[in-house]
């Protein structure tokens, strides 16, 4: 199925393959600090992104970046196969961005909602009375009136209401309690369809963990990982002990015991992307498994952790395999 729209100057994509964001060469910089220094990357079609980050890794201006809201001083971003900072109506029409914190306006929420949804080509207002109610916020109380964490879900049920090929939620989980987060999670998987797009920003990835199905990793301006956790799960294992295995590409500590990092095998005994190199054959490896399982999940916050603080071992070995000619003696225990 095709999602060119030729007739109004988008490029020719694929419905479900093809790129929602593309950013090539990004330079900005905020109050005399380079923020980003030739960020490039890819998000596509169809897809729930964790962007992941410490505090002040500059998550929150990306999304104002991608969303238009800011312009960059130097390089390319396209969304949706236009320029944001362009603010064309068409752009506007197919994004929504929740930031962190707003103004919350001396209206009710069905109002506000009516006065700004109609310029949303998608707002579907009987679809907001559901979230609401979901939600368990009164469709008639005033936004300013609210608290903290029922503003933030009056504005989720709002931007989930104009169905947007582009939603960006800048740390959705903060202010909300433990079953309003379990309800978004819920709201996210119904929300989705193959044509649409989810970013959510956090430096808390245990809130994200149960929605995301890609994750990318930044720090002091530089992308350390995008990739599917489909993608991970062929690369690298989670295998959990009582001790560390030498050379595992990252290990931690948790309170369900040491979670070691480790290659993945593919079919043949040869680790993924290791031409010729059978690291399963050594000693390294032949810790006794009653003391090991391995999750087939994910691990995200390790994940996160192995790339923020791993010395890179991950984040290299992972970009390697980027390359399947690659040929180097490597040293790490496998799985």
């Amino acid at each position: 199925m095709s999602c060119s729209r030729t007739s109004r100057g988008y490029r020719t994509r694929h419905l479900i393959s093809c790129i929602m964001i593309q950013i090539d060469g990004l330079r900005f910089s905020y109050r005399g600090r380079r923020v980003y220094d030739g960020l490039s990357m890819e998000l596509k079609n169809g897809a729930v992104y964790g962007l992941l980050g410490r505090n002040g890794a500059g998550k929150t201006t990306l999304m104002r970046l991608i969303a238009g809201l800011l312009r960059c001083a130097d390089g390319r971003i396209e969304a949706d196969g236009m320029i944001p900072s362009d603010r064309n109506p068409e752009f506007l029409d197919s994004i929504y961005f929740v930031p962190e914190s707003f103004n919350a306006p001396d209206l009710p929420v069905i109002e506000y909602a009516g006065n700004y949804g109609m310029f949303y080509s998608n707002y579907d207002g009987d679809a907001l009375v559901d979230y609401l109610r979901i939600f368990d916020v009164e469709p008639d109380a005033v936004f300013r009136r609210l608290s903290s964490g029922q503003k933030r879900k009056a504005m989720i049920a709002f931007a989930l209401s104009l169905n947007t090929r582009l939603l960006l939620l800048d740390e959705p989980g903060n202010g909300l309690d433990i079953p309003s987060k379990l309800i978004l999670r819920r709201l996210l998987a119904e929300h989705m369809q193959p044509d649409r797009t989810v970013i959510l920003s956090t430096h808390q990835v245990r809130e994200v963990e149960d929605i995301v199905d890609h994750v990318a990793v930044i720090d002091s301006g530089r992308l350390l990982l995008n990739s599917s956790l489909d993608d991970l799960a062929g690369k690298i294992c989670f295998r959990i002990g009582n001790e560390v295995i030498p050379h595992a590409l990252f290990s931690e500590r948790t309170a369900a015991g040491v979670v070691n990092i480790l290659p993945r095998l593919t079919r043949s005994g040869i680790v993924s992307g290791y031409a010729g190199q059978n690291l399963c054959s050594g000693t390294d490896t032949d810790t006794p498994s009653k003391n090991l399982h391995a999750k087939t999940e994910i691990d995200i916050e390790v994940l996160f952790d192995a790339c923020i603080s791993g010395g890179g071992t991950l984040v290299e070995y992972l970009r390697s395999l980027d390359n399947r000619n690659t040929e180097k003696g490597v040293d790490h225990a496998c799985c």
